[in-house]
């Protein structure tokens, strides 16, 4: 339910952007426009657990380093 509540949301920001931007459309509007949607999105999707590509590559790495770590030890045990 918190989802289908979150997206709700997220589509009534969108809605009045859009009836924002359609009043103002230079290119400052444009910009502030999406970076204020971009932030929004962003907070919705951590909200629902996703992470960004950067996160998500760091963690990456990070995982990988430790099965690397893992599978040392687990040699060194064996021995």
């Amino acid at each position: 339910m918190a989802t289908k509540d979150s997206f709700d949301a997220f589509l009534s920001i969108i809605k009045d952007k859009i009836g924002e931007f359609s009043e103002h459309a230079d290119q400052s509007h444009i910009q502030v426009f999406q970076d204020e949607l971009r932030a929004k999105f962003d907070d919705l999707a951590k909200s629902q657990g996703y992470v960004s590509n950067e996160e998500y590559e760091a963690l990456k790495i990070l995982a990988t380093r430790l099965e690397e770590r893992i599978t040392k030890l687990e040699e060194l045990i064996k021995k």
